[in-house]
């Protein structure tokens, strides 16, 4: 067994271009899909405040996500308002601030709010230290700011009217949705060496050797489940490490519960090359396979907020939507092992009824 997958890793090193790609797709177009769709409102600024004063502000500022800050002089902040390159300009001052926004900028009530917060809580900090005595200014200073570190109560905001409502990453449903897609690809072409090898009556020569068939099956099968394995391993570790995706404290976690999924497509390659008689048509069939599946569970969009009952029902046959949801219940929903037992369960299902149905068709064919 271990010399047949010895073998196959030797034949893969000599041609990896295929994995290094789709690997690379993926990367490509979860970022593309995910990342690329987060996309911040930039905003000029510029400013008569000294340096300390400015790093004040600008540290509030940055807490504003949804708003990139750029500090420009005061006639390129205008003249990029001029030119359409952002839709508002900020000027900071001593006593306040003003805006200068394009005629189609409706969101300047919203940022105006956002300034007065910062601009009164700046102001109050400052007229509170500047009318202390000198000498106890740095005392005062200190304790502000460990006020603001440590404050004695936190108010909480919480929406009655959603307590159940989705909860939506769309990094995460990006990430997790193309790159269960397309490593049913990796997966198939290891398994489709099975296709080929009987074609080439290869196979045969296996099955007749001192190699049980059962290792000649499990040595494929393992090949087949370590190229898809390391390959999602790959792609989420890239995310989580370099890109900075927030697993929300479950990417150990998903690398286990990824686990069945795979074995599931395994499983699932070993029943359509029982089907399929060329790799030709295996090929064909995992391609068209594929799309819909991915269709189906929740790769492309959440089912969430899918209303069709036909199609919430055609859901449940994708093992893709059962892998979203371990992978999600992992991450964004923080699912409890409960939880996640019954898409764990319908996968380990699959897997053994796909593989027993394919070994068996395709031992039938052997024998004919």
């Amino acid at each position: 067994m271990m010399n047949i997958l010895k073998t196959k890793f030797l034949l893969f090193r000599r041609k990896p271009a295929a994995y290094i790609i789709t690997t690379i797709i993926i990367c490509v177009f979860t970022y593309l899909m995910g990342q690329g769709q987060v996309t911040k409102e930039p905003i000029a600024l510029f400013s008569t405040l000294n340096n300390e004063q400015q790093s004040v502000i600008m540290k509030e500022l940055k807490k504003l996500s949804q708003y990139d800050f750029t500090v420009y002089e005061e006639d390129e902040a205008i003249k990029q308002v001029k030119d359409g390159k952002v839709d508002v300009a900020i000027s900071l001052k001593d006593d306040g601030y003003k805006l200068i926004v394009a005629p189609d900028f409706m969101n300047a009530p919203m940022l105006g709010n956002e300034l007065n917060t910062i601009y009164s809580q700046v102001l109050l900090k400052n007229a509170i230290i500047q009318s202390s005595p000198d000498e106890q200014k740095e005392q005062i200073t200190s304790k502000i700011v460990k006020i603001q570190d440590d404050p004695s109560f936190n108010i909480g905001y919480k929406n009655l009217g959603n307590e159940n409502g989705l909860k939506f990453d769309q990094k995460l449903r990006s990430l997790f949705g193309f790159t269960l897609f397309m490593v049913i690809y990796t997966i198939a072409s290891g398994v489709n060496h099975i296709v080929m090898e009987r074609r080439d009556r290869i196979w045969e020569r296996i099955t007749v050797s001192a190699i049980p068939k059962w290792k000649a099956y499990l040595a494929n099968l393992t090949y087949s489940f370590l190229l898809g394995y390391l390959q999602i391993a790959l792609v989420l570790s890239i995310f989580y490490f370099a890109v900075g995706v927030d697993f929300y404290g479950g990417y150990w976690k998903s690398l286990i519960v990824v686990i069945p999924y795979v074995l599931c497509i395994v499983s699932l390659s070993i029943f359509i090359a029982a089907i399929a008689n060329t790799p030709g048509k295996f090929n064909a069939f995992m391609t068209v396979l594929a799309v819909p599946l991915a269709m189906l569970g929740g790769a492309y969009w959440p089912l969430e907020i899918v209303t069709s009952k036909i199609m919430l029902a055609l859901s449940k046959i994708s093992p893709i939507k059962y892998g979203m949801d371990l992978l999600n219940g992992v991450t964004v929903n923080s699912s409890s092992i409960t939880d996640l037992l019954f898409p764990f369960s319908i996968l380990m299902f699959m897997t053994v009824i796909f593989m027993g149905i394919g070994i068996n068709v395709l031992e039938k064919k052997e024998q004919i």
